[in-house]
């Protein structure tokens, strides 16, 4: 049990350790430091990020927007099935659907750009063929005739965590760096003793 706070109270005295944070949403950069410190350790599970997180979904470069289907296949048509997880039990509606649309991910396997739906998670995604890469950056051909840079949201967040390493961490939040490293560790360890 860790305990995250600006002052050392009475959960902190039943926690295993507390970690000081310094007031004003200072947390943000500690849970940064903490998954740029699992990612460089490669205390992270490849499988399981491609198949549960949106970290292969591509992003434009020029807007940091998700690349939708309907910008990159001609006459794309919204592959979401009304009788899916999205629409019966998460209680999806249409005009959000039409918000939110479909996502690009590179095919590791097929090389090929492909339109993922929400449904589209876990062993569902390996049933239907799709095997997305984490990282991935190339130019596309959009639907206008444009072009644009994409590169996936893993990939996006490598350039993001560089500026989040243990001492900067420390600094910004006023917390311990080996206690920074340590909460990392723990979630790690207590994930591989889960599985």
């Amino acid at each position: 049990i860790v305990v995250i706070s600006p002052e050392y109270g009475p959960p902190a005295t039943k926690a295993d350790y507390w970690i000081q944070v310094r007031p004003g949403c200072t947390d943000t950069a500690l849970f940064l430091g903490v998954t740029k410190h699992m990612i460089d350790n490669g205390w992270y599970k490849p499988d399981f990020v491609k198949a549960y997180t949106d970290f292969p979904l591509l992003v434009r470069t020029d807007n940091l927007k998700r690349l939708h289907a309907a910008e990159v296949f001609p006459g794309y048509k919204p592959g979401l099935n009304k009788s899916g997880m999205s629409f019966t039990y998460q209680h999806l509606t249409d005009d959000q659907y039409a918000k939110l649309g479909d996502y690009v991910i590179f095919d590791e396997k097929q090389k090929t750009l492909r339109a993922v739906t929400r449904d589209q998670v876990g062993e569902q995604m390996a049933k239907d063929g799709i095997a997305p890469g984490l990282s991935y950056r190339a130019k596309v051909k959009l639907v206008d005739g444009s072009e644009v840079e994409v590169m996936t949201l893993w990939d996006a967040y490598q350039i993001n965590l560089k500026d989040y390493d243990l001492d900067t961490v420390s600094q910004i939040t006023g917390s311990n760096k080996e206690l920074i490293a340590r909460l990392a560790k723990d979630i790690w360890e207590t994930t591989e003793r889960g599985q």
